[in-house]
């Protein structure tokens, strides 16, 4: 008996050829949706971060005006100052500037207006800046108060 050796059918390879192109639009379509989700994850982190330097940046506003405050009625004659805070103080990994300027008010002699500037994470390019103002009244500290009184 003689062996007879089939020759593949032209559908036989066309079927072969779709299915590797099918296969291949797969891949893509899978490697474009793995894309994408790696592109939202990574905006959304970049937001949380944002979200977090703004909140540490307001935080560290309103700690200037607290220190404007203690400071004036310890020392009426305060200017203002540039306070840097460490990042270990901070608990985190990047450092924070807050620079108080206390100014005069010719109207009132017992007011300063006080303004503070927060930068978080301070000497980076992309840093939050959050800014305040406030007009204070002096209030005398005790110490003034006992020498007053005698």
């Amino acid at each position: 008996m003689k062996s007879v050796s089939r020759q593949p059918t032209q559908a036989a390879h066309n079927r072969g050829g779709a299915a590797l192109i099918v296969a291949m639009i797969c891949t893509v379509l899978v490697t474009l949706m793995l894309g994408t989700m790696v592109k939202i994850t990574l905006t959304r982190a970049q937001q949380a971060r944002h979200r977090e330097h703004a909140l540490q940046a307001d935080w560290l506003a309103e700690a200037g005006l607290e220190r404007a405050q203690a400071l004036l009625t310890a020392q009426p004659d305060y200017q203002g100052e540039t306070w840097a805070i460490e990042a270990e103080t901070l608990g985190g990994p990047y450092r924070g500037t807050v620079t108080i300027r206390v100014a005069a008010i010719p109207e009132n002699p017992q007011a300063r207006d006080v303004s503070v500037q927060a930068d978080y994470p301070a000497g980076q390019i992309e840093r939050i800046r959050k800014s305040k103002q406030i007009e204070m009244i002096l209030t005398p500290s005790p110490s003034d108060e006992t020498q007053d009184a005698e």
